[in-house]
């Protein structure tokens, strides 16, 4: 199976995917696509993406174009559980499993759209003056409204991570989540969960081989 990977190097959905990949030991190519010059945006791209999104998994080896591309990361995150499964991602008993996945939920579908670039510019579009200003008040708001959630459901699962003390898609979800409240000057201080997950996730090889600045484009 060969894999292409169109990431952003920043993008929080791209780094769950790579990081999963990294765990699984699974080595794509990789396509960078910027979400700041238009590229993302572009007709092209956007015949993997039609939302212009990051990121998509393509398949080379697949002829059939309705199964050449997946999108949306959660799903890609699920496909590769189910394709590579010798590193499980996903805890064995049902209950957990679905706790998991609700804690990813959380994430992707509470917090992370809803602070991402595109509502933060609907929100504030560049013709406020205090557009910089506005976007991250937004920005912060929903973050600590999404790790406010997240730490309730997380306390009584984790240990080391957030479901006891194996990485799960969870923490995939998360730790990505983590450094953009960090960037968005957000303590994680009052999520103590949150805050002990994080600390324990960055000194892992999956993390350190899947981070934003290893994947950061030359000059930027």
């Amino acid at each position: 199976m060969k894999l292409r990977l169109h990431h952003y190097w920043r993008s929080s959905s791209s780094w769950r995917v790579r990081w999963s990949m990294a765990l699984k030991g699974i080595h794509p190519e990789y396509r960078a696509v910027s979400l700041l010059d238009g590229e993302s945006e572009s007709e092209e791209y956007r015949k993997l993406n039609p939302f212009g999104y990051v990121p998509a998994l393509e398949f080379l080896d697949e002829k059939n174009p309705s199964r050449r591309i997946l999108t949306e990361s959660v799903a890609i995150l699920e496909f590769l559980e189910e394709q590579f499964p010798e590193v499980p991602l996903l805890p064995k008993d049902p209950v957990l499993r679905a706790k998991v996945r609700a804690l990813v939920e959380a994430i992707n579908a509470g917090t992370q759209p809803l602070q991402n670039l595109t509502a933060q510019i609907y929100f504030a579009p560049d013709s406020d003056l205090d557009h910089v200003a506005k976007r991250k008040t937004f920005a912060q708001h929903w973050i600590r409204n999404g790790f406010q959630a997240y730490e309730a459901l997380a306390a009584p699962l984790a240990g080391k991570f957030s479901c006891g003390d194996e990485i799960t898609l969870a923490d995939l979800v998360l730790v990505p989540q983590c450094y953009n409240a960090i960037r968005n000057d957000v303590s994680l201080e009052k999520f103590p969960t949150i805050l002990g997950v994080y600390e324990n996730a960055v000194k892992t090889e999956g993390y350190l081989a899947s981070e934003p600045e290893k994947f950061k484009p030359a000059g930027t």
